[in-house]
C-alpha cells in the first residue's frame, strides 16, 4: 500500500479535481478524495505540481502481430488464404518483445486492444493486454473482446486477386450474411438439441460442437460486439444494416467517412473507434479523411474512441492525437474520454479501466505539467499499482 498526495487528477467520473489523495493497495485504487486519511507507516509521494490521468487505452492496434522493424517476417496479423477466419485469435500471434510495447508504456498506453488485420471478411478474435510483462498470460486481460470483420477494398482486393469470392462490396456483404445465417442456424439447433430430453431407455448423447461456428456465439448472444472495419460511408451503412438484421452489437472501426453521416450514427446509437489520423491518405478509402471528424462526431452525439492502428501510426502517438484534435475543436473532456472511459466501455472493461476511482485498476499516468500542453511529458506510468516507467519520488 502507498499514497499519492496533493495530486491534480483527471478522474473522468468526477472531472478534474485538485489536492487529491490516492490510496493504492494490491493493484487497485482503494480510495481517492481531498480529505482521505492516509494510513500510518505507508510510503507517501508528494504529487504537488503533477497531474494524474487514467492509463490510456488504444482501442485498436496490431502491436505484437505486426512487429516494428521486422517487415514480412514479423507480420502475423492476416490469415490470407481464407476470407472467413472467426477462429483465429490475435493472442496467438503476439510477439511480446515487440518494441512497440515499450513505446506504449513510455507514452502512457496501459491497455492495448490487439486485433487481426483486415484482409478477410471475418478476420478473427481481438485481445486486450497490458504492457507490464513479456509473458503473455501475465499481460492478458481477455483473449476475445470482439469479433473483427472487414468491409471495403481490403477483403475484396485480397481475395479478388486470388480469383475467389469476394471480389466486390456486394460479395463482402454476402459472405458475412451467409456466415451469420449459418451460425444463427447452428445456435438454434444447439439450443434445441440441448433442451431435448433423452429418448426413453436411452442415454442422451452429447451435442457435437462445431469449432468454427462456436466462435460466433458470443456475438450472436450480444456478449461481445462485431467490430467492423469500414472506411467509406457506404461500407459503414452496410455494416450497420447487417448488424441490425441479426440483432448484433456493433462498433465501427476507423469510420473515416463517418463524420459525413454523423447524425445517422448518433440516431442509431452506433459507436466508433476513429483513426488513424497521424499519417497520409495512402489509399482510395482514405481520400476524405478529415481532422475535423472527431469534433463533428462529438457535436452530433456519436460515442467514439481513438486508435493508432499501430504500427500504421506509432502507438506512442496516441495522446498526441488527443492534443491535435483539441486544436481542431474537440473538447478536452471528449478528447480525454476517447482514450480512457469510452474504449473501456467498448471493450466491456469499464469495471476495471478508464477512470480514476475506487475499485478500479491502479493504472495511472503522472505528467510533469498540464497534460493537454504539448510541452508536458509523462514522468511515471503505473500499472496495477506497480511503477513500470519512470519512478515515484
Amino acid at each position: 500500500m502507498y499514497a499519492l498526495k496533493n495530486a491534480n487528477v483527471y478522474t473522468i467520473v468526477r472531472g478534474y479535481q485538485e489536492n487529491q489523495v490516492v490510496i493504492i493497495e494490491e493493484g487497485k485504487i482503494k480510495e481517492i478524495g481531498e480529505n482521505v486519511e492516509i494510513p500510518e507507516n505507508i510510503p507517501v509521494y508528494d504529487m504537488s505540481g503533477k497531474y494524474i490521468t487514467p492509463g490510456f487505452i488504444d482501442a485498436h492496434c496490431h502491436v505484437g502481430v505486426y512487429n516494428e522493424g521486422t517487415g514480412e517476417p514479423g507480420a502475423d496479423g492476416n490469415e490470407w488464404c481464407d476470407p472467413v477466419t472467426p477462429h483465429v485469435k490475435s493472442a496467438d500471434g503476439i510477439y511480446t518483445d515487440d518494441e512497440a510495447f515499450a513505446d506504449a508504456l513510455a507514452h502512457g498506453v496501459t491497455a492495448l486492444c490487439i486485433t487481426p488485420g483486415s484482409a478477410n471478411v471475418v478476420c478473427g478474435q481481438m485481445a486486450v493486454v497490458k504492457p507490464k510483462s513479456n509473458i503473455l498470460e501475465e499481460m492478458m486481460i481477455t483473449d476475445y473482446v470482439g469479433l473483427k470483420c472487414a468491409f471495403g477494398e481490403n477483403p475484396k482486393n485480397v481475395h479478388g486477386s486470388q480469383k475467389k469470392m469476394p471480389t466486390t462490396r456486394m460479395g463482402v456483404a454476402s459472405v458475412l450474411r451467409r456466415e451469420l445465417h449459418n451460425a444463427f442456424n447452428y445456435k438454434t439447433k444447439k439450443e434445441f438439441e440441448l433442451a431435448k430430453p433423452a429418448e426413453e431407455g436411452k442415454e442422451k448423447q452429447p451435442f457435437e460442437k462445431d469449432f468454427v461456428k462456436e466462435c460466433y456465439l458470443p456475438v450472436l448472444e450480444k456478449k461481445i460486439p462485431l467490430r467492423a472495419h469500414a472506411h467509406r460511408m457506404d461500407d459503414i451503412q452496410t455494416a450497420v444494416r447487417i448488424a441490425e438484421e441479426f440483432g448484433l452489437k456493433i462498433v465501427i472501426e476507423h469510420c473515416t467517412e463517418g463524420y459525413k453521416i454523423a447524425d445517422y450514427l448518433a440516431k442509431k446509437g452506433i459507436p466508433a473507434v476513429l483513426g488513424p489520423y497521424n499519417g497520409t491518405k495512402s489509399k482510395v478509402e482514405l481520400r476524405h479523411m478529415s481532422l475535423e471528424a472527431p469534433r463533428i462526431m462529438e457535436e452530433a452525439g456519436v460515442k467514439f474512441a481513438l486508435m493508432t492502428d499501430a504500427p500504421v501510426q506509432r502507438i506512442g502517438s496516441l495522446f498526441d492525437d488527443v492534443r491535435l484534435f483539441i486544436r481542431h475543436g474537440l473538447s478536452e473532456c471528449a478528447a480525454l474520454k476517447a482514450v480512457t472511459e469510452v474504449p473501456a466501455e467498448l471493450l466491456g472493461l469499464s469495471h476495471r479501466l478508464g477512470s480514476v476511482e475506487a475499485g478500479k485498476d491502479a493504472d495511472l499516468n503522472v505528467f510533469d505539467g498540464e497534460p493537454f500542453d504539448f510541452r508536458s511529458k509523462i514522468e511515471t506510468v503505473i500499472i496495477e499499482g506497480k511503477v513500470h516507467f519512470g519512478e515515484l519520488k
